[in-house]
């Protein structure tokens, strides 16, 4: 459990302007505002409570490390939100750890912004609860894959005659911007700076923390008739959390095995100094089978670049080669990481009634996460005593706006047991994604084509996305903040 903060004794107390609640009785809506400052999620849901006045929830509040000049970015959206919640969030999201949904709560950008705010609850998912154990093991070996991948990415940017190499180890550390990791050479800390991001509220003392988890009962929100949070997930299934992609999966298109082989991760931990035989750039290996400089007649490097030449004579060599190049396999932990942890995602569903619109956010869920959604049900009792099944499916059925997952990847997103299952006429989708900023990160399938011509389909062209290149849709009722700060639907229940 990190240290608590002392933010609540020194936060700063403003005298602000509550809504009017004297006039007409506002027709009840729900108002879905996308911030679009780069490559990350950050998303303000508005509620309008049974007395006229505002429940407000934040989804995220995210950039990706190579986003320019992120710390003034953060706080102007932070000055936004804090505007429009009259200085009080009722709750607060944190769908996962990734930096590029937690990075404005970090001390580095607008945590000292939202000190200033008043927050009733932060919600994370029951993976996370300091008591599970399950939860407890997935974040010890995260961390544990964390600090492998960084020590193989450290290792791959030494193999400066390796231009293959080169380029894997840059994609292993873009990866790990994920986490926070920004310094490759740096000491490996219990607590990173994406973890104190995504810690931040739990610690603040005036915070209530919740965990949310699928097999308990949907919550109401405070003050706010007919309006229910869903959570579908993440899974309480290993399997399903550490699903891969494969080949076989219901997505709109394969782009690439990504099965892993996470004894490797074993190996990366051994990296570190020759000269203390604890392993090295050259040995990714366990250092029972290592040789050592005075063992050998050529220089470590030399020898794995004859190793994996393409050439050499099969009589006496052969035997010698090295079928499967260690840096693939760093690139494939790394991936794997990547979606486990996105597997963890808490996903939640807003249900309006009386009409049952449903707003989806799914965060970065992927293939693992999205299969347990069929599975979830819940019985609901109506405020006339009556009580009714809901599923996921159902849930599926009824979405009015899709928060389209991980930045419009294509595994973020099923087919059959996802989008092809929201047939609402009233569906939207907003992407949050900056393509420049994803390429800069050799990111070159976000958002992925296939997935954005369905999504088009399917929406009848009310497909919105964040980034600032990207036209903006001509949809009747999408206004735009001051300066393109944000994108805004209004749904009426």
């Amino acid at each position: 459990m990190p240290k608590k903060s002392s933010a609540s004794s020194t936060r700063k107390r403003r005298r602000t302007t509550m809504p009017d609640t004297t006039g007409p009785a506002r027709k009840p809506q729900a108002t879905v505002r996308m911030y679009r400052r780069g490559l990350g999620d950050c998303f303000l849901v508005q509620f309008t409570k049974d007395d006229g006045g505002l429940f407000s929830v934040l989804i995220d509040c995210g950039l990706i490390g190579v986003a320019a000049g992120p710390k003034a970015k953060m706080q102007e959206v932070v000055a936004d939100i804090d505007k429009a919640c009259h200085n009080r969030i009722d709750v607060v999201i944190m769908t996962h750890e990734h930096w590029d949904h937690a990075s404005g709560f970090s001390s580095q950008q607008a945590q000292a912004a939202f000190d200033a705010i008043t927050i009733g609850e932060v919600w994370y998912a029951w993976t996370e609860h300091p008591e599970n154990k399950l939860g407890n093991r997935l974040r010890a070996e995260r961390a544990a894959k964390i600090k492998a991948a960084k020590r193989a990415a450290r290792a791959m940017l030494q193999q400066n005659d390796n231009p293959l190499a080169l380029a894997r180890g840059r994609g292993v550390a873009n990866l790990l911007q994920f986490y926070g990791v920004d310094d490759l050479n740096a000491a490996d800390e219990k607590v990173g700076k994406g973890l104190e991001a995504f810690w931040y509220l739990r610690g603040r003392r005036d915070v209530k923390t919740q965990y949310r988890h699928p097999d308990k009962d949907p919550v109401a929100l405070a003050g706010v008739g007919g309006v229910r949070a869903f959570f579908l997930g993440p899974p309480e299934d290993e399997g399903l959390i550490k699903r891969g992609e494969r080949k076989s999966d219901d997505i709109y298109a394969f782009a690439g095995d990504l099965a892993a082989d996470e004894s490797l991760e074993a190996a990366f931990e051994r990296m570190g100094d020759p000269a203390s035989r604890k392993g090295g750039p050259d040995c990714p290996f366990d250092t029972a089978l290592c040789r050592w400089p005075e063992d050998r007649k050529e220089p470590a490097g030399a020898l794995l670049k004859r190793l994996m030449a393409d050439t050499w004579d099969a009589r006496d060599e052969g035997w010698r080669r090295i079928e499967n190049d260690w840096t693939v396999a760093a690139e494939t932990l790394a991936l794997n990481l990547d979606n486990h942890t996105n597997n963890t995602c808490l996903v939640v569903a807003f249900e309006l009634s009386p009409g049952g619109k449903v707003l989806l956010f799914a965060a970065d869920a992927q293939v693992g996460n999205w299969i347990s959604w069929k599975d979830t049900r819940w019985t609901v009792r109506e405020a006339q005593g009556d009580t009714r099944k809901v599923t996921g499916p159902d849930l599926l059925q009824r979405t009015v706006f899709y928060k389209v997952g991980h930045h419009g990847s294509h595994n973020a997103t099923l087919r059959a047991q996802g989008l092809e299952q929201m047939t609402n006429d009233e569906l939207i989708a907003f992407v949050p994604v900056f393509k420049a900023e994803a390429e800069k990160n050799r990111w070159f399938g976000m958002p992925f084509e296939p997935l954005v011509k369905r999504l088009n389909q399917k929406t009848s062209n009310r497909v919105v996305y964040s980034d600032e290149n990207v036209p903006k849709p001509a949809i009747e009722g999408l206004r735009e903040g001051a300066n393109g700060l944000y994108y805004e639907y209004t749904f009426e229940r």
